[in-house]
């Protein structure tokens, strides 16, 4: 059953991640402009879906490491959704801002819920 959690909240937490870059896009995320175009946006935003794909491979395969690859960017999930929701409260900006904040809940969320999971599910080491 554990195992059957952790494809779940993986997935979920994917899914969220392509709805995050959608809603920054359509908020018109600042660092869209920072980066100069939004072809540049999107290319790193493939890349940074991309990594934490091959990593869900490596848990289907029971690979300790990729257990710890997942938490890392379950970790990174949850501070990017944070990091959304707290600057558009300081700025008081969401479009051309820092626009992701409502995705940015449930990263937050699901993040932790699979940080968890992770954890506790991890195989154990080889001895």
């Amino acid at each position: 059953m554990n195992k059957n959690r952790i494809i779940l909240l993986y997935l979920l937490l994917l899914l969220a991640h392509v709805a995050h870059v959608f809603e920054e896009v359509w908020g018109r995320f600042i660092a869209i402009d920072v980066l100069g175009s939004l072809g540049r946006f999107l290319v790193l935003n493939w890349v940074t879906f991309c990594i934490p794909v091959v990593f869900f491979f490596f848990i289907l395969r029971q690979k300790r490491w990729a257990y710890y690859a997942g938490m890392f960017y379950a970790a990174i999930m949850i501070l990017n959704g944070l990091g959304h929701n707290i600057m558009t409260i300081a700025t008081g900006k969401y479009f051309g801002g820092w626009a992701g904040g409502f995705t940015g809940i449930a990263l937050i969320i699901i993040g932790s819920f699979l940080l968890h999971a992770l954890w506790k599910g991890k195989p154990a080491a080889i001895t």
